[in-house]
């Protein structure tokens, strides 16, 4: 078995997705933590010609599983050829592509599997991950058995690994060798909807703004989403607000939605309930305000503000506009 690290890197429009770029850089963290080579698994429109480019984020080596704009599904045949060589790990990115094709790899190559984590790391050869479990009241560290197949694959949640501005190096591409017939190869779209960018963008949004129960209405989102545009980041909600038809399901953040780690989260009336806490937990930096004083959220956030959202999210809102006006 090599100590490679191996990373599914998914190219849209002709370049890497972020989460591409993310886990080259994870991938050259734990290769040179385990003396072997971070190698991508290069698919989807533009990985032909952009697939040497991730060399600049850490990448030695690209396989190319190919370039065409089809569902990425399609591509686990040649996943399962370039991953049966083995390496340490294979990471995959907790994106709805990447969950299909780690699924696909799981399956068709018996492999043990990790995740969603929020880290990972290589001691003394052998890997290691941490995950939240019991809704994230611990974290727990696991490691494959001993002498369970490789690679291990390790789901990795949006924003793990912080990659750099990148430098000027280039990975060596070579193509993927034959895969065996699959029905999966088969697999088409049968209708698609674009996706409004503020649902598109949640989990690997910087900075997230969201609201809960506290927003009274669908109308309270609007000072929430005045406030994230003025950020540069993107609105989310507790269950509470998308139960009640506020805000769709999409932007839902907790054990039932979606799991994000931004630089700099915004709870506005958010209780901030286990449920969705384990949701948010990971986030540099948590703000929440709320005119409760003993809400949970309070318990672990950075800065609590006891007060009411609809005067200080305005007035904040503002005061950014104010400074990057100056």
């Amino acid at each position: 078995m090599s100590n490679d690290i191996l990373f599914l890197a998914e190219f849209t429009s002709g370049a890497p997705a972020r989460s591409a770029i993310e886990l080259a850089t994870g991938a050259a963290e734990l290769a040179a933590q385990s003396g072997g080579d971070a190698v991508a698994l290069a698919y989807g429109p533009g990985a032909a010609s952009g697939a040497a480019s991730l060399g600049a984020h850490g990448a030695a080596r690209a396989i190319l599983l190919g370039d065409e704009d089809r569902p990425a599904i399609t591509y686990a045949p040649a996943a399962v050829a370039a991953a049966r060589d083995g390496g340490l790990a294979l990471l995959a990115p907790a994106t709805p592509n990447g969950r299909d094709l780690a699924a696909a790899l799981v399956g068709l190559l018996d492999l043990p599997a990790f995740g969603p984590v929020r880290a990972a790391r290589v001691a003394e050869g052998v890997l290691e991950t941490e995950q939240a479990t019991l809704q994230g009241s611990v974290i727990t560290t696991s490691r494959p058995v001993e002498g369970t197949p490789a690679p291990a694959v390790v789901l990795v949640l949006a924003n793990t690994f912080t990659p750099g501005d990148g430098g000027s190096g280039t990975a060596e591409v070579v193509e993927a060798a034959t895969a065996a017939e699959s029905a999966l190869a088969k697999a088409s779209v049968a209708e698609s909807h674009e996706a409004e960018a503020k649902v598109v963008n949640l989990e690997e949004a910087t900075v997230i703004v969201a609201g809960g129960r506290g927003v009274g209405g669908e109308e309270g989102f609007g000072p929430l989403r005045d406030l994230a545009k003025a950020l540069g980041g993107a609105v989310g909600a507790s269950r509470a607000a998308a139960d009640a038809g506020w805000i769709p399901y999409q932007l839902q953040i907790g054990q039932t939605g979606k799991v994000v780690k931004p630089s700099l989260y915004i709870g506005a009336g958010i209780s901030g309930a286990i449920q969705h806490r384990v949701g948010m937990q990971t986030a540099e930096h948590v703000v929440a305000i709320n005119k409760d004083p003993d809400a949970p959220i309070g318990e672990f956030a950075d800065l609590f503000v006891v007060a009411d959202l609809f005067q200080i999210v305005p007035a904040l809102t503002e005061e950014i506009r104010r400074r990057k006006g100056a």
